[in-house]
């Protein structure tokens, strides 16, 4: 393999590493430091939303969210990358590849939005609880219902999935129909917006647990199997650019 097509090879392997590397972070900043693998619920009294953010856990609220800011980096370059990638099986007019791109951009952007209100809210002790919790209602509100672009991004990758007739597509036309189904499902996450308890609250099974593993699971899947495409491409050009040369035939 020449020099350019290492370099390339890299650079791309490295923009889909990005995607466990966020990962990554969010289980160990988000969920683990911040205390959100059990947030404070959607039905605790605002005193006490007040307490679990300015006292109890607010140390691990702002680091923790600090790397969560920072891993959206990380999801940026991971989208851009596998935007590029299904560029190439959809061909010409990438419409359903630019859409994953803008709709992992825009899941960075509602993701850094709601860290920030977060660590607002742990910010001031002294502020009122009524504050506290609505800085904690908005960015849970926002995380979740931002569903909508999760479920886009999977369904536009789906479709590029779908419609490449490879005999050996790049990404298994079954992970497309999971994708499919877990963009349905991804609209339990908006439950939050009509309940404060229960399974659809946004401390529930349904509205958060469910719908961030499918996230997670989705995401570093499509990682894997978009990294092994580009090996193959990149391995297919080099041999065109650069054949094999045919052995000259042997004298007696």
């Amino acid at each position: 393999m020449d020099s350019e097509s290492t370099r390339q090879l890299r650079q791309g392997l490295f923009g889909l590493w990005c995607a466990p590397i966020f990962s990554f972070m969010v289980l160990l900043g988000w969920l683990g430091i911040a205390h959100f693998w059990l947030p404070a619920p959607a039905d605790l009294g605002p005193e006490a939303t007040k307490e679990f953010f300015t006292v109890t856990h607010r140390t691990g609220m702002i680091w923790g969210n600090s790397i969560l800011i920072v891993a959206c980096v990380f999801l940026v370059i991971a989208s851009i990358q596998f935007g590029l990638v299904l560029a190439e099986i959809e061909g010409r007019r990438p419409l359903w590849s630019i859409t994953t791109t803008v709709g992992g951009i825009l899941i960075a952007l509602i993701v850094f939005l709601d860290a920030t209100f977060w660590i607002s809210a742990a910010y001031r002790p002294e502020a009122g609880a009524d504050v506290v919790v609505a800085l904690n209602d908005l960015s849970w509100l926002g995380f979740l219902l931002g569903w909508v672009f999760l479920s886009l991004q999977m369904v536009a990758s789906a479709l590029v999935t779908l419609g490449d007739r490879s005999p050996d597509p790049a990404i298994p036309r079954w992970v497309a129909k999971l994708s499919l189904v877990g963009a349905v499902l991804l609209a339990c996450a908006g439950g939050p917006a009509f309940t404060h308890s229960g399974p659809f609250a946004y401390h529930g099974l349904l509205a958060f647990y469910m719908p961030m593993a499918i996230w997670g699971l989705w995401l570093d899947a499509h990682a894997f199997y978009l990294s092994r495409a580009l090996r193959r491409s990149l391995a297919a050009s080099n041999s065109k650019v650069h054949p094999r040369p045919v052995p000259s035939p042997s004298t007696s």
